[in-house]
């Protein structure tokens, strides 16, 4: 696999590794910051089994139009409150969630492989995950700051 098809992005949040593990294996708090600005996750299509081989399943909706994207893959590791990584078996994607204290707050680090060169190199797609971000830490109430 080339380098060019693994998108790394870096983000720093003002909160413990443990909230923002809670927020991502949360239903009721995942729902609400996980798709970018522009989409929203219906709280009944969220499915978190977190732990090696449980499902993570949601259906992003585009807000302007109700197109639905879903998304489909399983959890193959999970290390409470630090690393999960989840994969779409079917696409040979794999995403890798890392959570690690960093000051007084936690620096999230995405790894992503598998992804379609374009998808890499799309400006718009880092902004997406940004959003969310900033979603997230609104949902926390506290700061986030971009670690690129």
């Amino acid at each position: 696999m080339s380098d060019i098809s693994v998108l790394t992005i870096r983000h720093w949040i003002a909160t413990t590794p443990e909230k923002v593990w809670e927020a991502y294996t949360t239903p009721q708090l995942f729902h609400q910051f996980f798709s970018p600005e522009g989409l929203s996750i219906p709280i009944e299509s969220v499915v978190l089994e977190v732990w090696p081989g449980g499902r993570c399943e949601c259906v992003m909706v585009f807000d302007e139009t109700g197109e639905e994207s879903p998304n489909i893959g399983i959890f193959t590791e999970v290390e409470k409150p630090h690393r999960l990584v989840g994969a779409e078996p079917s696409l040979n994607f794999s995403s890798t969630q890392l959570f690690d204290q960093d000051g007084d707050g936690t620096l999230i680090t995405i790894i992503q492989s598998g992804l379609p060169e374009e998808l890499v190199t799309n400006p718009e797609v880092r902004e997406a995950f940004r959003s969310s971000f900033r979603k997230l830490g609104k949902l926390l109430g506290v700061s986030t700051e971009n670690r690129e």
